[in-house]
């Protein structure tokens, strides 16, 4: 090797290790742990009037959104007119709507039967959620082998709480941030996307 090359290798294998190296900015991202354990809290039983029937499946769908029943949630709804029902779900300090409409309602004497579209301007997010989904997300494609020693998981920093806008189909939603898996050797970087539901991670 002549005295000329020597810096020329160098420099190529400093730029092949940085090329390697983790691809995110530990500035703006947060490590995302491994999830706790949880329980999934029962929710209290539906009222018999149409009127609460409906204002239920509202907060049904806004604690869809959260993992379950949170005693955080509060609900606060308009004046059912007998077809639709608007409401404003609070979680800490973000709200969002969610209006339904109801129709093919037939009273009966054991049982009302009704059908609803219920549907949501937004949705909340949390970011224990996304962790614990993205850390899933990450093990069943290891087929629950655990994490090696290497393996860094890392999210976009994002608050306790926050709520993002939804499609008017209910499509899914590019929620702009996006969470990170450094193998040891490379850099796979997933973008959150949303629907009402539920929570997806794709390359």
């Amino acid at each position: 090797m002549t005295r000329r090359s020597a810096p020329v290798l160098a420099v190529a294998s400093l730029a092949l290790l940085s090329a390697c190296g983790p691809r995110y900015d530990e500035a703006t991202t947060e490590p995302v742990p491994s999830p706790a354990p949880t329980s999934a809290a029962e929710r209290e039983k539906a009222p018999s009037d149409l009127a609460g029937k409906v204002q239920y499946d509202i907060k049904g769908r806004a604690e869809d959104m959260i993992g379950g029943p949170n005693p955080g949630l509060t609900l606060q709804c308009g004046e059912f007119s007998g077809q639709s029902l608007s409401c404003s779900a609070r979680l800490k300090d973000q709200i969002i709507q969610i209006d339904a409409r109801v129709y093919d309602y037939s009273p009966g004497l054991a049982l009302d039967t009704y059908r609803q579209d219920i549907t949501p301007k937004a949705r909340f997010l949390l970011r224990d959620q996304v962790h614990r989904e993205f850390h899933e997300s990450i093990m069943a494609f290891q087929n629950g082998d655990p994490l090696d020693a290497d393996d860094v998981l890392r999210c976009d920093k994002m608050p306790e709480v926050t709520t993002v806008r939804l499609g008017v189909d209910d499509e899914w939603v590019d929620t702009g941030i996006r969470c990170y898996h450094y193998g040891g050797t490379l850099t796979t970087t997933k973008r959150l996307n949303v629907m009402s539901r539920d929570i997806n991670f794709y390359d």
